[in-house]
């Protein structure tokens, strides 16, 4: 893995034209994208390694890759394109190879486990992975006081779970846990349903959960306007959300996609609030 990921160029790594985060990012301050470019970049490759294996040892395996990466980064000898690009940066961002760890670490926990007992135990082990990362991408437009630093965390990590429902397919595949034993049995599973049926039903329950929860913590998001990158992409959650409701919750059949006309339009719209 090394050779292969010191030769890939970095452009590949990064958010591109399309993408959520792109648009996220499109009106951060200048200064601050390319160290927001990166950091997303590393929270996509470490998140996705589950998906990217073909199954769970071998995601545990490359989990652990990145466990000795995160040394290296730390000793100023990494061997990855994206650790690389992160070096020049690490003394202004003195707990990144910390919230990378609880990365690594809170991926590798979602492999341990079938499923989750309950929706806030899903949320409390997104946290657990996604939120100091968070707090580190949100302190780079916004020096937040102890009282504010919370609530954006977890409402970063609440579009994590929007994303995750999204990819419920490719998420249960890969072995991580994700359903909510609370949504399942909100449900009654009928002998003739279909995977695709009984999956749009119980994602429906947690589709709503997590809808309402984003529109509350985007409502009383502490220094909204500073923090645009968290709003902006809360916003374009919320829209794919009210899509995948739209289309009856058939996330076991389709991913849906905002088009990019879409997402530019949600973008201005946050500037301008």
């Amino acid at each position: 893995m090394a050779a292969e990921t010191a030769a890939a160029p970095l452009d590949d790594y990064l958010p591109r034209p399309g993408s959520d985060l792109y648009y996220a990012h499109r009106y951060a301050p200048a200064a601050a994208r390319p160290v927001l470019a990166l950091l997303e970049a590393l929270r996509g490759e470490i998140a996705r390694v589950p998906a990217n294996c073909s199954n769970p040892d071998i995601a545990l395996a490359k989990l652990a890759w990145w466990r000795e990466e995160l040394a290296r980064l730390d000793a100023g000898a990494p061997r990855h394109v994206l650790t690389r690009a992160l070096l020049p940066h690490l003394a202004a961002l003195p707990t990144l190879t910390r919230a990378a760890r609880a990365l690594v670490d809170g991926t590798a926990s979602l492999l341990e486990q079938p499923r989750h007992a309950t929706r806030d135990a899903r949320l409390a082990a997104l946290d657990a992975a996604h939120g100091p990362l968070w707090e580190l991408v949100n302190a780079q437009t916004a020096t937040l006081t102890d009282a504010e630093r919370r609530p954006a965390r977890l409402l970063g990590s609440r579009v994590e779970e929007a994303y995750a429902l999204r990819d419920t397919r490719r998420i249960v595949a890969s072995g991580s846990a994700l359903l909510a034993q609370d949504s399942i049995s909100a449900i009654e599973r009928a002998t003739t349903l279909d995977d695709a049926e009984w999956y749009a039903r119980v994602i429906a329950v947690d589709l709503a959960a997590c809808r309402d929860a984003l529109a509350a913590g985007l409502d009383t998001l502490p220094s909204r306007r500073r923090l645009r990158p968290l709003a902006t992409l809360t916003r374009l959650a919320l829209a794919t959300l009210d899509e995948i409701a739209a289309d009856g919750c058939r996330v076991w059949e389709r991913r849906i996609e905002l088009t990019p006309l879409r997402k530019l339009w949600i973008a201005l719209r946050e500037r301008m609030t």
